[in-house]
C-alpha cells in the first residue's frame, strides 16, 4: 500500500465517517470543524498538507466540543492513527 492509500484509508475515510456520525447526531458545529479537514486531505501525495490536517485534527481536544461516547471513541481512534502516520512521515523524512 502506498502513502496515498494509507492516508485515504487511515484518515480521509474515517473523517468522512465521523462527519456522517456528527450529522446524524445534529452536531453541526463539530461537523463543520471535521469537514474542514477534508480539503487538507484532498491531495494525499502532498505530505505537508497531510501533516497540516493532522495538526488541525489535534486541535479538536481544545475547542470545547462535547461528543457522544461512540463519536468520542471514533475521534480517539482517528487521533491515534493520525499520530502514527505523522510519526511515520517524520521517520521517512530523516532518511
Amino acid at each position: 500500500m502506498d502513502f496515498q492509500e494509507i492516508v485515504y484509508n487511515e484518515l480521509t475515510q474515517p473523517v468522512v465517517a465521523l462527519c456522517e456520525m456528527l450529522v446524524e447526531e445534529g452536531q453541526m458545529d463539530q461537523h463543520a470543524f471535521f469537514a474542514g479537514l477534508l480539503p487538507l486531505l484532498a491531495e494525499p501525495e502532498r505530505e505537508e498538507m497531510v501533516l497540516a490536517a493532522v495538526i488541525e485534527l489535534s486541535k479538536c481536544a481544545f475547542l470545547g466540543f462535547q461528543f457522544s461516547p461512540p463519536v468520542a471513541l471514533h475521534i480517539d481512534q482517528l487521533l491515534e492513527r493520525s499520530i502514527d502516520l505523522a510519526h511515520t512521515m517524520s521517520a521517512d523524512g530523516m532518511n
